[in-house]
């Protein structure tokens, strides 16, 4: 549980180094299970991670049986997509033997995905440089023999990926096989809030559902978007980025906060 407490004990646990984000109170909005890697790349630059997860990761509404029915027909993909970290683990927990992939193209976007692909001992075929949907688009192959992709991905997915794929001649599985939605607040997420100097949203899904569950009046004075579509999601929500990463990545935050400050 948050608290005041624990947040200052954390303080005094940093040993602070002599950069730009030294004493900064940044807050993270992503899932839970996936702010640990973020909250040590902070403390290493000298900021304070304050960790207020505003989506938690769920099963689908069909508990599973597409994803698994996907599984059984594997042979049926030239390529499959995957789009997040959050996406790897939930097709892997249901794959039961990476051997499965071997003859099947693998293509991942983002850095993350990538290491999270990398973890399972899966090698990845194609990574786009821009770690978005279009990105990927830009250099996908046109189909060959085989000609159907799978894209296992969060449910309520943007829809220019599998339409884009279609166009181009491949038939695209587009199964849902989690679901984010809003946590419960924790105790103590305001008072912490109230405290932080920066928040960066890493989806859209981390945008509404902070708005949701605190409302715009809680947003610290610098906003952080991960990249264009976060961005879009913040600007349509009614207020604005201060700042999008340089790359849609943990790096590519840091960088753009550090950037940020240097010149404050």
């Amino acid at each position: 549980m948050l608290s005041l407490e624990r947040f200052l004990g954390t303080m005094k646990s940093i040993k602070y180094s002599k950069k730009n984000l030294e004493g900064k109170k940044i807050v993270l909005t992503r899932a839970s299970h996936q702010a640990e890697e973020f909250s040590e790349e902070l403390k290493k630059c000298g900021a304070i991670p304050i960790e207020i997860p505003t989506i938690k990761i769920v099963p689908p509404l069909d508990e599973g049986e597409k994803l698994r029915a996907a599984i059984s027909r594997l042979n049926d993909y030239e390529w499959i997509i995957f789009t997040s970290a959050n996406g790897v683990d939930q097709f892997m927990s249901s794959l039961h033997g990476i051997e499965k992939l071997e003859e099947i193209r693998i293509a991942a976007i983002g850095a993350g995905t990538q290491r999270k692909l990398a973890q399972f001992q899966v090698s990845v075929d194609l990574v786009p440089e821009n770690y978005v949907a279009e990105g990927l688009l830009n250099i996908f192959p046109e189909p060959r023999t085989e000609n159907r992709v799978l894209l296992p991905r969060a449910s309520k997915g943007r829809s220019i990926l599998p339409d884009s794929l279609t166009k181009l001649g491949w038939v695209v599985d587009d199964i849902p096989i989690y679901r984010t939605v809003a946590p419960e607040a924790e105790e103590g997420s305001i008072q912490l809030l109230d405290l932080a100097d920066v928040i960066v949203f890493t989806s859209s899904s981390t945008v509404k559902n902070f708005l949701t569950m605190f409302g715009q009046q809680y947003l610290p004075q610098v906003v952080v978007s991960i990249g264009p579509v976060t961005s879009k999601t913040i600007i349509e929500s009614g207020f604005k980025p201060t700042l999008e990463a340089s790359s849609s990545s943990i790096q590519g935050i840091i960088e753009s906060l550090t950037s940020y400050y240097s010149n404050k």
